[in-house]
This record gives structure tokens, C-alpha cells and sequence, in this order.
């Protein structure tokens, strides 16, 4: 179904959301599943360590992430939607263990001033959003390889980022290196790739994980 097609119930319901989460129509349909998120905690999680999602919209997330880290950090560019990723944290009792910042994850000045373990980076535009009347948005994303050398200088190599399923490994490899390029299916689709960097690595090279969501 279309983002275009489907109502805020709708992917609600479909993706496994919180029947009371909050977000419009369009960050719901970019946001990560919670079946995802629950698998990145059970990978990733560690109580010990802080983490910092760059690019983090309603906070859907981070929500799925916080209660297997000491702390949480997420990082948006819109403020509105910044507002609705606290009320999501505070509804799960999370806010806490929490810090959001409003800003670019492009800017030095945001990247220098965080402290975390782990990264994670969550591409925000991954294709033309004609219906939103703004053209083509992906050329609004900062060149990756420029992004990942700051969270490296600046925070932490151990960095994951959430990338469109159209990307391929051998490209992302001949730009960052070393990489596990992880492809994402969610009920036999496939949703995303989720790209591991640093210590994160399980195995270098392509691999995949499947996910149910429980809805089809």
C-alpha cells in the first residue's frame, strides 16, 4: 500500500505502532517498524553504553531502543516533529533517560558536542516526495561519506545507518569501507538495509535478516 493511499490508522495498524503514538501521516510512513527496532535492541543493546540517532523524527526508534541503553540522544532538524518524538518518549516513560536536540546532523557544532557509543544515522529522505510539493528531496541529504567521516572525528565509529533498499553493498563499500551491509525484509519485503560499521560488524560482507510484523 502507498503512503499516498494509506490513512494514519492504517499504518498504524499495519506497522505495529502504538495505537497512541503520535506523528502525522508522513513520519508515520517513513518511521521505522517496531520490529525492527526490537531486533536493532536485541543486537545492539547494551545498558552500559549511550546512544545517539541522528535524523530520529517521532522518535519511534529510540522509544524501541531506550530501555537496553544507559542513555538515549536523538537529534532532529524540525522542531514540530521534535515535539511529537518527546510526547512519544514521554507517553513511554522515557524521557528520563533522554536527550533531544533541535538541529542539523550535518552541523559540526551538534556533532562535536554529543557523547555516545553508538550512532545511528537514519537517512531521512530516500526518495522523491512528490506529493508533499517540495520536488526531489533526496538532494537534500548530505553526502554520506562527508557525514560519516564527522560521527567518526567527532563521536564514535561504531555507526549504523538505515539506508533505502535500493541501495547495493558494493557501492556503500567502495565509499565507507569496511562494512556489514545487512537487507532488512519485513514480511518477505524489502524494507531497508541496515549498514554496520566499527565494532558492530558481525560478519563483513552482505547479510540479511526477516522480520514479521504479525499483521499480514
Amino acid at each position: 500500500m502507498k503512503y499516498e493511499e494509506s490513512t494514519i490508522q492504517d499504518i498504524i495498524k499495519r506497522r505495529g505502532y502504538r495505537e497512541n503514538v503520535k506523528g502525522d501521516k508522513f513520519s508515520l510512513y517513513i518511521s521505522n517498524y517496531p520490529v525492527n527496532a526490537k531486533y536493532l535492541k536485541a543486537r545492539i543493546g547494551n545498558e552500559q553504553l549511550i546512544l545517539a540517532e541522528l535524523c530520529c523524527s517521532i522518535g519511534v526508534t529510540l522509544e524501541y531502543l531506550a530501555p537496553g541503553f544507559k542513555k538515549v540522544i536523538g537529534v532532529d532538524l524540525d522542531k514540530d516533529i521534535l515535539k511529537m518524538c518527546q510526547a512519544n518518549l514521554e507517553e513511554a516513560g522515557l524521557m528520563v533517560k533522554t536527550e533531544l536536540i533541535l538541529g542539523d546532523a550535518f552541523d559540526d557544532n551538534i556533532l562535536k558536542n554529543i557523547e555516545a557509543d553508538i550512532v545511528i544515522y537514519d537517512i531521512p529522505f530516500w526518495y522523491p516526495h512528490e506529493q508533499e510539493n517540495q520536488g526531489d528531496l533526496v538532494i537534500k541529504n548530505p553526502p554520506i561519506k562527508e557525514l560519516i567521516k564527522k560521527i567518526q572525528d567527532y563521536i564514535t565509529s561504531d555507526i549504523i545507518i538505515f539506508s533505502p533498499p535500493e541501495w547495493n553493498y558494493e557501492s556503500v563499500k567502495e565509499q565507507l569501507g569496511k562494512i556489514e551491509f545487512e537487507q532488512v525484509f519485513i514480511e518477505s519485503s524489502h524494507n531497508r538495509n541496515q549498514i554496520y560499521m566499527g565494532s558492530l560488524i558481525k560478519k563483513e560482507g552482505e547479510t540479511q535478516i526477516s522480520l514479521k510484523t504479525g499483521y499480514y
